[in-house]
């Protein structure tokens, strides 16, 4: 497994990854990790591109793990999977804003790193 980090302090996320084949696995944490959500996006039978998501009530963190595998499988255009759990007790609203702006530049990160740039 191959891991980053992004932000400081209780707002630092770590994106853990793995491929598999052309496959890619993802999963985003901080705080106290877990899975909260997951989603998956690839391509069905007809090229189109598909995506779904699950969320474990009442964790919030299903659009965070979607917006990441889309924008990782426009990267790697392979079947890519990311999980997601983000856990900091007492969260204030300025930190619960800052986690995705974490986990959006880290992705970003990971995207430069695969295609190598």
């Amino acid at each position: 497994m191959n891991t980053l980090e992004t932000g400081s302090g209780r707002t630092r996320v770590r994106l853990t990854w793995q491929r598999w084949g052309d496959d890619l696995h993802v999963h985003i944490g901080g705080g106290r990790d877990h899975i909260g959500a997951v989603a998956l996006v690839g391509r069905d039978r007809s090229g189109e591109t598909c995506a779904r998501v699950l969320a474990v009530p009442p964790h919030k963190e299903d659009q965070m793990v979607l917006q990441a595998a889309r924008r990782l499988h426009a990267a790697v255009g392979a079947n890519v999977c990311v999980t997601g759990g983000v856990h900091v007790e007492n969260i204030t609203p300025d930190e619960i804003a800052l986690i995705p702006l974490n986990a959006e530049e880290g992705i970003e990160q990971l995207v430069r790193m695969i295609r190598g740039e």
